[in-house]
């Protein structure tokens, strides 16, 4: 049996052990680089799934009046919401937090006191993402993993400074407009039923005309044959995907 020996003096065995030694030394430093290069993180606006599932996400800094009935809504017609809340309205308000995941409702990200995130550099976005999952954290003991980025705003820095918490960025599908006064709870309940598809995600937020149609469109999608899951859950039942 001969055994063949490679010298390492061979010009061609250098620059691989060279290279090699780089990308050892640059994931040493920055183990998320590699992670980077293989996978450009996007904001997801719907999933690709063969299931009839969807996922109903209600955005919470103000209408806390309107938050216990949306929670018992969701539970008296067994279905489930992923609320983005606020860092600052979530540690005004932790009984709310926890009464949501004793529903077994989702607790989401959306920003610590509604900034533009536009408007912040990097680093100050990774900061408000953070303060509020930490927030968060203190309140269940669970860290979000998912984000909505308060007006619905976002660029490539908002999406790295999500992506190095190790967060999804998730915009909306179907948005009901349920904050403009003239939006009455029949017409949010039309578009939602009318433009319902498999791994579509539905953007509310706490408002009384939210509650009256909550209901009629959880029933609305249940007579479909939908289920309604948390946005975490959604995100597991196919493929991610950005705006087309």
């Amino acid at each position: 049996m001969r055994i063949h020996v490679i010298s390492v003096r061979s010009p061609g065995v250098r620059l691989l052990l060279l290279a090699v030694g780089l990308v050892l030394a640059t994931w040493l430093v920055n183990p998320r680089v590699l992670h980077a290069t293989s996978r450009q993180p996007f904001a997801v606006y719907r999933v690709d799934t063969g299931r009839r599932m969807m996922a109903l996400t209600i955005n919470v800094v103000w209408g806390t009046e309107y938050v216990p009935a949306l929670i018992r809504e969701l539970s008296n017609h067994h279905a489930v919401a992923t609320f983005m809340v606020g860092g600052i309205w979530a540690k005004t308000h932790p009984a709310l937090v926890r009464e949501m995941v004793q529903a077994g409702d989702e607790v989401g990200n959306h920003g610590w006191n509604h900034r533009h995130p536009t408007r912040l550099s990097e680093d100050e976005l990774i900061r408000d993402i953070a303060d509020t999952n930490n927030v968060v954290r203190e309140i269940i003991g669970r860290v979000p993993t998912v984000y909505a980025p308060p007006y619905g705003e976002f660029n490539k820095a908002v999406i790295r400074a999500a992506d190095s918490l190790h967060m999804t960025l998730v915009m909306w599908t179907i948005d009901t407009i349920d904050w403009r006064p003239s939006t009455s709870a029949a017409s949010m309940a039309h578009k939602v039923l009318t433009k319902s598809a498999p791994g579509a995600i539905v953007l509310m937020h706490p408002t009384d005309r939210t509650v009256v149609a909550l209901p009629q469109i959880i029933n609305g999608l249940h007579h479909r044959g939908y289920q309604l899951v948390t946005v975490s859950q959604l995100l597991k039942s196919g493929t991610p995907r950005p705006d087309e």
